[in-house]
């Protein structure tokens, strides 16, 4: 078996699973509870507030848990739109938002909200010149991705965070699920980050959406005591330990990893170009662990189809995009809907091998040349 959609989901690493049953077992108690045992639990979830703080240079009240990026996401939205109603109703997100930006923005839409889309250059970045002029004294919200789940494009996120200064009524969003653990990401200026531990080897079920600033927001869940007065809900005190441990193998080894995969991004590439029939979407300054390719004059459902019944997994687009639907992110730097519609997404980790990679390419080709 090859898996090449690490993008969408990662195996659980084995010291984040042990730390789970461990602390499964171990803490007990609701960390609510005022008796020893659920001091212990609160205190362990603290500690491990403190160290995701440090590195966004806050404090822990402004780490916010929740169930994952898809509610994280939501949470921003919803709680900034709601709580600055008063003060102006523009939203401003870019062309390549995940669709738990995109579906939030559409329902506020409904509700009389003015949301703007940035447009991408042919590089795959958001156009600076356009959210220039598309930021104004009326906008409360601008929530740009930090990398681009289907290219692996790395958005200019310090430049926006500038931009965005300017206008002191303006909170700036950054999903970061796709960034966190793949790059280094400068987030000085941003207020919000969105992540989750899945994408790089956590447990399922499970994100954080960092309140830098420890601005107000409206909650979405309402309720009892939790971490934080921006989310109810009794934290999971093993999920949180799983975090941290997930959090700290995949930061402290980010360039080991990152040049690993960059060399296996490189030997597809060099085959790709080779190929009449392969364009290639993804930028070389994306990610490594992202390869975004489109078949011309291919069935690429077909080749798909074939590679799984050799036991080759990847993706067309995101894992969450509606099916059938073309990729929005191909569509907006090429502006070529058949290419947008016959995309396939290779996604790298440290886990994949040359081994794998020689393996996909020798099936891949095979499969291409009899179309």
């Amino acid at each position: 078996m090859i898996y090449l959609d690490y993008a969408a989901n990662t195996p659980v690493d084995e010291e984040v699973l042990d730390s789970y049953v461990e602390a499964t077992r171990k803490y007990i108690a609701n960390p609510n509870s005022s008796h020893p045992l659920g001091v212990q639990a609160k205190e362990v979830i603290d500690t491990v507030s403190e160290k995701i703080a440090n590195y966004f240079h806050t404090n822990k009240e402004s780490v916010i848990y929740t169930s994952g990026a898809s509610e994280s996401n939501n949470l921003v939205i919803k709680g900034i739109a709601e709580i600055k109603k008063n003060i102006g109703n523009r939203i401003i997100i870019s062309a390549v938002e995940h669709s738990s930006i995109v579906a939030p923005c559409n329902y506020l839409a409904a509700q009389g909200y003015d949301v703007s889309v940035i447009p991408l250059t042919k590089e795959g970045k958001i156009d600076l010149k356009v959210l220039k002029q598309e930021i104004n004294d009326k906008t409360i919200l601008v929530s740009i991705c930090s990398v681009d789940s289907e290219l692996g494009t790395v958005q200019p996120i310090n430049e926006i965070s500038k931009i965005v200064k300017d206008y002191p009524n303006v909170t700036f969003h950054t999903d970061a699920t796709q960034a966190i653990g793949k790059t280094n990401i400068d987030f000085t200026g941003v207020d919000f980050v969105t992540f989750a531990p899945h994408k790089f080897f956590g447990l399922n079920g499970f994100g954080v959406l960092m309140n830098i600033h420890n601005q107000k927001i409206t909650p979405l869940v309402h309720g009892g005591k939790s971490t934080t007065i921006f989310r109810s809900g009794t934290p999971v005190t093993a999920n949180v330990v799983a975090l941290q441990k997930a959090f700290e193998l995949a930061t402290d080894s980010l360039q080991k990893r990152s040049n690993y995969i960059r060399g296996l991004n490189n030997q597809l590439r060099e085959v790709f170009e080779k190929l009449d029939c392969v364009h290639i979407n993804s930028p070389k300054d994306a990610i490594p662990n992202t390869l975004n390719i489109s078949l011309i004059n291919k069935d690429t459902k077909s080749v798909l189809k074939e590679l799984e019944k050799k036991e080759i997994y990847l993706s067309t687009t995101t894992a969450c995009a509606l099916g059938n639907s073309p990729s929005k992110s191909v569509l907006a730097i090429t502006n070529d809907e058949n290419l947008a519609s016959n995309t396939i997404r290779i996604s790298l980790s440290h886990l994949t091998s040359e081994h794998d990679i020689n393996e996909f390419l020798k099936i891949f080709q095979d499969i291409i040349n009899k179309q």
